[in-house]
């Protein structure tokens, strides 16, 4: 580390002792403007002179430093004490992490902007930091206006880019469910955006609007009407003036006549070339009212019924697998049912379906953090895979036209990818709507907030009709938990958890029994946890070769880099252990091993609380803090181990291996005896749908709008 100047040292300590007593005579408004404007930062720094200027500066610049810290451990326990609004970050730092891997946990746990400290500015280094996104850079020696302007910088862009954020997802809320119709459109006149109230005023959804030219989508009932429309949007392009109409006659792909009012506004700002426009339809008649039909016949669920299943996948495969397992279940309880699984899992072919059902691939994303994703495969900007997504699944709900559709976990898809399709079935109607969520969602204060501000309870409120927790409220009372209202507590039904009961038609031969105990490792699909758990296991190995009296088989998972698999099967070489990738299922594994040391996501925990002997989970607590909450409510009750990931080393590893490989091994056994955690979730989905009342879509006519 490099230290910071004497003199430097000495001026700044002198200019906040100058600060200091000038503040004795501050206005007590004064004080309390400061006292508002300062903001709270965090300083990671494991070298104490540098951690101390760092300090000083930070209350020179009006600041408040909420902890300091030397080591990323330290940092994650100041931060969950009070959660800093940014972090100044030394990228060397001494322990498992360094800077760049706290700054990464940092900024997608608590939205903080990182300023990364360092002396090295090599582009290697640099470059290992862009995935975090840092808010600036400090080059060591620095001084005080380095750090300050900083600082600022940091600050203002982040402001700006939250200020940008909310406004933007106020606006498209409101525009969404304006009384108006209203589309954007470019320079050239496509189409960009279209609101629900436009679709019901031309009979175009907006997955068919969006992208086409704005004179082909909205037509006119008179030549006039089209040539008044063409001349009051070509004069407000090209003179960035607004235009209005005070009634025409639209026609919309039902050849219905519609008057309305249209308002013209070109978008771009103050004194620019405009770069595009915004138009709003207001109808001028009397809605029309619905014409008088008979309400269609019910059937019960079963053979000839359409359901589908909405699984996003973005990261790892528990969705899938628990999808999966739902399907077989529902198909071996009702054998003419007609099942479409749409998912975007990118190992979706692995998954052998059962007769009767089938599934649409969505394009592949990954998790980059808090709400971010990006494309796995695709050479594909974030917002093109995403509205790429967003209209294969409207258009195959829309063809496919389920009677029932059973959506895993995420009420709105991933990044609202699924709201149209929800609006657009409400509207149809005859389709009955079922949220499946894991009962363990994340850390109940967060969903709380985000659900209230996404507005996510009236989503469960208007567009589901059932709510199905797959979990038990013995184990995890999620009702409560996420404070579901009264209206939607009435409509939730816990119907345990689901887990794959099959026994494999060839089951995969793991090492023969012998003296020795098998351990096997298992991070679920391998999207995470691969460090922490494999990496700190193969340490283990290495690091106490000469104590290991058991033999390992470690599951990498087929979403592992092939790097990262590379990297391990390398580092096993010589050592008792076998590294496999994939198998087609963990059953044979998990009964033949004497210890199951795995991550905790949902399909990895049903698993070995269905066929392990004793088990030792480290969470994953990258992105959101479930896994940690379902392992530690599990080791309450008795039935695994629990060591948090941050904590992680071969020394503990070995020690918890040893002590578990000692313990009673009944633990898990006596738990599915007593039926602690009820493990037959897939066959109770099944048993709810078979008592729904389902449209009989069959007899009639499939095509209609």
């Amino acid at each position: 580390m490099t230290a910071l100047s004497m003199n430097d040292h000495n001026m700044t300590e002198r200019n906040i002792n100058e600060r200091g007593m000038n503040n004795q005579s501050m206005t007590e408004r004064r004080i309390e403007d400061q006292r508002t404007s300062e903001r709270c930062i965090l300083i990671v720094e494991d070298e104490p002179i540098v951690q101390l200027h760092l300090q000083l500066i930070v209350a020179e610049a009006g600041h408040r430093v909420s902890a300091t810290a030397s080591s990323a451990q330290e940092a994650f326990e100041a931060a969950d004490r009070e959660p800093p609004e940014l972090v100044l970050m030394d990228i060397q730092l001494q322990g498992d992490l360094d800077g760049i891997a706290a700054a990464r946990i940092l900024s997608a746990k608590y939205d903080c902007p990182v300023i990364f400290t360092t002396a090295h500015t090599d582009s290697e280094t640099v470059a290992r930091t862009r995935d975090v996104g840092p808010s600036g850079y400090i080059t060591k020696p620095f001084t005080s206006t380095d750090v300050r302007a900083a600082i600022n910088t940091a600050f203002a862009s982040h402001d700006r880019m939250k200020a940008a954020e909310k406004r933007e997802n106020s606006l498209v809320s409101i525009l969404r469910t304006m009384d108006e119709g209203v589309l954007t459109t470019d320079e050239q006149g496509a189409i960009s955006f279209w609101n629900l109230r436009a679709s019901q005023l031309t009979g175009w959804e907006a997955d068919d609007a969006i992208g086409r030219d704005l004179f082909e989508v909205v037509q006119f009932a008179a030549a006039g009407d089209d040539e008044t429309f063409r001349s009051a949007a070509s004069f407000a392009l090209s003179n960035r003036q607004p235009r209005s109409i005070p009634r025409v006659s639209i026609v919309g792909r039902d050849g219905a006549a519609r008057g309305v009012g249209i308002d013209i506004e070109p978008t771009g700002a103050h004194g620019q070339q405009a770069t595009g426009l915004v138009v709003r339809l207001r109808e001028r008649t009397e809605p029309r009212r619905p014409a008088i039909t008979t309400a269609p016949m019910k059937t019960r669920f079963g053979s000839g019924t359409r359901m589908l299943l909405y699984s996003h996948d973005t990261f790892g495969l528990g969705h899938l697998q628990r999808c999966s397992n739902i399907i077989r279940a529902l198909l071996a309880r009702n054998p003419g049912l007609s099942v479409l699984l749409v998912t975007g899992s990118s190992v979706a072919h692995r998954f052998e379906l059962p007769a009767g059902a089938d599934y649409v691939k969505l394009p592949a994303v990954r998790k980059v953090g808090s709400d971010r994703y990006e494309a796995r495969s695709l050479a594909m900007p974030d917002s093109g895979v995403m509205t790429l997504r967003s209209n294969l699944l409207f258009r195959t709900v829309r063809d496919y036209e389920p009677d029932v559709l059973l959506v895993d976990h995420s009420p709105v898809g991933m990044n609202d990818e699924l709201l149209p399709t929800l609006e657009m079935l409400q509207r149809r109607g005859g389709c009955t709507t079922l949220l499946g969520l894991r009962d363990i969602i994340d850390d109940p204060t967060a969903v709380v907030n985000l659900w209230k501000e996404k507005r996510i309870y009236d989503v469960l409120r208007n567009l589901y009709d059932h709510i199905l927790v797959y979990g038990a409220q013995s184990v995890y009372d999620t009702v409560s938990a996420y404070e579901f209202p009264d209206d939607l507590a009435a409509k939730t039904s816990f119907v345990h958890y689901v887990c794959d009961s099959r026994e494999p038609d060839d089951p995969e031969p793991f090492s023969p029994g012998g003296a020795e105990p098998l351990v096997a490792v298992s991070i679920g699909g391998g999207d995470g946890g691969a460090d922490a758990v494999i990496g700190t296991y193969l340490d283990m190995l290495e690091q106490f070769r000469s104590q290991i009296d058991f033999r390992s088989e470690i599951v990498t998972g087929p979403l592992l880099p092939l790097e990262a698999q590379e990297r391990f099967r390398k580092r096993a070489l010589g050592l008792p252990v076998t590294i496999r990738e994939f198998v087609p299922s963990t059953t044979p594994l998990f009964r033949s091993a004497d210890l199951v040391v795995s991550t905790g996501g949902y399909n990895t925990v049903t698993q070995l609380l269905s066929h392990a002997r004793r088990a030792l989970i480290i969470p994953r607590v990258l992105h959101r803090h479930e896994q940690l909450i379902r392992a530690r409510h599990l080791a309450k009750l008795g039935l695994v181990g629990c060591i948090h990931p941050l904590e992680i080393d071969p020394e503990l590893m070995f020690d918890a291996v040893r002590s578990a490989l000692d313990t009673d091994e009944q633990a898990l056994s006596r738990g599915r005896e007593l039926g602690i955690v009820p493990l037959d979730g897939a066959d109770r989905v099944a048993e709810f749908c078979s008592r729904l009342e389902v449209s009989a879509r069959q007899n009639l006519n499939r095509g209609a709008q």
